[in-house]
């Protein structure tokens, strides 16, 4: 069953929480700042089951093998996408200060969380790059996020691949419906979107070359959680509150640093036990390992129902006094979330993952000859695979006689090559 849950509710802040504002970068290791205007007030702890599905695509050149917004392993030479820097005049943009009092109710008249997406200033470290940009706004039914994916501190690679910047659009349902049916996230590709715009993976790399390992357990990501993919898409497979808002402070409940796909918000690691807010905790995963985290992080990890209070569901979420449900960034195993809570809005693509309990390899699966693309499971395409050398190496490709014959992917349009191969359009 499925029961609407306003948005409004979580972005109240509590009683005893402080509200900062703060926006742009200093380099170096710096964060990349950005309203935080929420802090939980909720409590208690859900024990669900499920598991993990695939929006997508993530194939690394020789490190990190994902495909940018949830999008297939590209079978052509990688170019460089058209940037767009044009100055934002959204109200994702404003470069006022919070001033706010902490009274424990928000002044929004709306119930659009526009307001805590703020376009970095460029990092001077990263003059080589397009500028950052980002806007973010809300029709009937969805906030928008409009993103090229440029990140506003210092850019350090961790992959073979070059930042680049991005053609990013998702919509998040304004008001998300809490479900009992848990929904399996992607194997890879886009889960979540932190509130500088870079999109959140899960956590895991793809087959090559980490053979689906957990890429903070294998120190591949930067001082945020952060590196790039083989078209260049800068994405967070962790979240770091200092990297997004005000760091996380003991005794002081976290902000929303992103949005699920469904639409649930991602607070911060702290929040709040009871609704007076008389008891902030660091929340932590209810994952334990149980294996070699370095590859297959999935199978490696298994959930425990907890009732301990501090210890969040199987989505890594929990449901507050007040009703409202939520993500939490946890320091373990999975980080952001570990399945879908809510009603999968439309920029949730299913089919075909795995991770926590979920079967399958994600798409493209990496072959080393055709019979690799013909085991079930193992190409996405209506026409069928080939095992196709790509940038990122060999992998089940989906073949094609048109453009409708590839497979749909939000975030990304795919065309059919001379080869009748399904590609990345550029």
């Amino acid at each position: 069953m499925t029961h609407r849950i306003a948005l409004l509710p979580l972005m109240i802040l509590a009683a005893c929480s402080s509200d900062t504002t703060s926006r742009g970068a200093t380099g170096d290791n710096s964060a990349d700042t950005a309203t935080g205007s929420g802090a939980d007030t909720g409590a208690g702890s859900g024990t669900e089951d499920s598991g993990v599905t695939d929006t997508g695509a993530e194939a690394d050149a020789t490190t990190d093998t994902e495909s940018d917004a949830g999008g297939s392993a590209d079978a052509t030479t990688d170019t460089e996408p058209s940037t767009d820097t044009t100055a934002d005049t959204d109200p994702a943009t404003d470069t006022s200060t919070d001033t706010t009092a902490d009274t424990g109710a928000d002044t929004s008249t709306d119930n659009c969380p526009d307001e805590l997406f703020v376009q970095s200033d460029p990092a001077p470290e990263n003059s080589a790059y397009p500028d950052p940009m980002l806007r973010a706004y809300c029709d009937a039914d969805y906030l928008n996020i409009e993103s090229n994916g440029i990140i506003g501190y210092q850019f350090v690679p961790m992959t073979p691949n070059a930042l680049r910047a991005q053609t990013n659009a998702w919509q998040v349902p304004l008001v998300p419906e809490f479900s009992d049916t848990l929904t399996t996230i992607p194997l890879l590709g886009v889960v979540a979107v932190a509130i500088n715009g870079i999109p959140i993976y899960g956590a895991n790399e793809a087959a090559t070359p980490g053979n689906y390992g957990d890429p903070v357990y294998n120190a591949i990501v930067d001082f945020c959680n952060g590196h790039t993919g083989p078209q260049g898409d800068y994405h967070y497979h962790a979240l770091m509150q200092e990297c997004l808002a005000q760091a996380a402070l003991e005794g002081v409940p976290s902000p929303i640093i992103g949005f699920a796909l469904d639409g649930f918000p991602i607070y911060g690691p702290n929040g709040c036990l009871d609704a007076a807010c008389t008891q902030v905790v660091t929340f932590s995963s209810s994952w334990e390992t149980t294996g070699d985290p370095s590859v297959l992080a999935w199978d490696n990890h298994t959930f425990t129902p907890n009732s301990d209070p501090t210890k969040l569901d199987q989505c890594n979420g929990r449901i507050g006094p007040d009703g409202s449900y939520a993500y939490y960034a946890t320091a373990n195993f999975p980080y952001t979330i570990g399945c879908y809570h809510g009603v999968p809005g439309p920029s949730v693509v299913t089919g075909g993952g795995g991770g926590g309990g979920g079967g399958g390899t994600g798409v493209p699966t990496a072959c080393t000859a055709q019979a690799d693309c013909e085991v079930a499971g193992a190409c996405a395409g209506a026409l069928g695979c080939e095992c196709a050398t790509t940038p990122m190496g060999q992998a089940c490709i989906p073949t094609c006689n048109t453009a409708a014959d590839c497979p749909v992917v939000t975030g990304r349009t795919f065309t059919c090559s001379a080869a009748g191969l399904c590609v990345p359009a550029r």
